[in-house]
């Protein structure tokens, strides 16, 4: 529960930057960067922009007050936006599932973001995740940033007036933490799109070897529970289909960039989570029982239940997504249906863990 309300605490915090001058839009780059929608992307740059302005109009009083003034009614504008999305999107944005919880490992792998909020340094963790990641486009990006400050070093060397370039290179500093939000996320969805191809080559062999194992352990099993393995075994085929029908009406009603799509897929790997929890659990329950008791036999009997419920809602969702793809329009309140049976279905099993 801990963990939980802290992820939530951290996952949260992008409102804040609403509240600092001059990084009041980054809130609204973060969370465009990571449900990859540019329309929030956009809308922290246009929060950004009058004090891009002033940085670029400091020396010149009367256009640096004005673009002071009107960076600060942005600023009003972008926290009172952040609170509106926030509490609008707030499933969305806090999907505190385990995979979405903080793990070391990635976060030491992240730190090279830190580089983009260093003036002088703003390029180099870029530059650094291109040459990691091979990337050239992110490698090039990260010089250009990394170039603006060299060349107003090279202004100040010549002892001209560094000014404008140090303006230039403060721009570049605030778009290298708005770029380096995006291919943080973009590296993440590299790795899921990699993990994912690497799971369909491991699954065949794993599923052909499976069979065999069960029959073999089967013989192995109380009699008394031997039929329940058998459903389960059969049960886990037909969710296998339902979730591979639902995904592809997903990917047919909504494109990869919507927040809808994110959230239906988001609570199609809980459904696959608690599914596979259940099934788990009642097969480790029937191949360890060394004899038959009741107070086992209807805790298989709840699993299983359990299972033919998940199974009975994904139905259910199939036959809205059919009835919504004979509509030429998706109404709000069709959506709004969805996400409600969606979540009921995840919350209505109570000894899930």
């Amino acid at each position: 529960m801990a963990d939980s309300t802290f992820s939530k605490i951290v996952k949260s915090l992008w409102v804040l930057a609403s509240f600092i001058p001059c990084l009041n839009g980054l809130g609204f780059a973060y969370i465009g960067a990571k449900e990859f929608n540019s329309n929030w992307i956009k809308e922290g740059l246009i929060y950004e922009a009058p004090w891009f302005l002033l940085f670029l109009f400091l020396y010149n009083d009367n256009a640096a007050v004005i673009f002071a003034g009107l960076g600060l009614l942005m600023e009003l504008v972008s926290i009172i936006r952040s609170f509106m999305v926030y509490f609008k999107y707030k499933d969305v944005l806090i999907d505190d599932d385990e995979e979405s919880r903080f793990e070391i490992g990635k976060t030491i792998n992240s730190l090279w973001m830190i580089f983009s909020f260093i003036p002088y340094l703003s390029g180099l963790g870029i530059i650094f995740i291109g040459w990691k990641r091979n990337v050239r486009n992110w490698f090039l990006e990260g010089l250009f940033f990394e170039f603006l400050w060299v060349l107003a070093f090279i202004i100040i060397g010549f002892k001209g007036d560094p000014s404008f370039f140090i303006s230039l290179a403060m721009i570049g500093l605030i778009l290298g933490i708005v770029r380096s939000f995006r291919i943080y996320f973009e590296e993440e969805r590299m790795d899921e799109n990699n993990f994912s191809t690497l799971r369909n080559i491991l699954d065949v062999p794993t599923e052909a070897a499976s069979g065999p194992v069960e029959e073999a352990n089967s013989l192995d099993i109380i009699p008394q529970f031997r039929s329940y393995n058998a459903e389960i075994i059969d049960l886990k085929k037909t969710f296998n289909q339902k979730e591979a029908n639902v995904n592809e009406l997903i990917n047919k009603r909504f494109k990869a960039e919507e927040l809808s799509y994110d959230r239906f897929t988001s609570v199609i790997k809980n459904c696959h989570k608690l599914f596979y929890h259940q099934a788990d659990s009642a097969l480790s329950i029937i191949s360890l029982a060394p004899e038959y008791s009741v107070r086992l036999d209807e805790s298989v009997k709840g699993k299983i239940g359990i299972m033919n419920g998940i199974i009975e809602e994904m139905n259910n969702l199939i036959e809205e997504f059919i009835l919504l793809e004979g509509s030429d329009e998706k109404t709000e309140e069709d959506l709004k249906e969805l996400f409600v049976n969606m979540d009921n279905l995840i919350n209505s099993v109570k000894d899930y863990k």
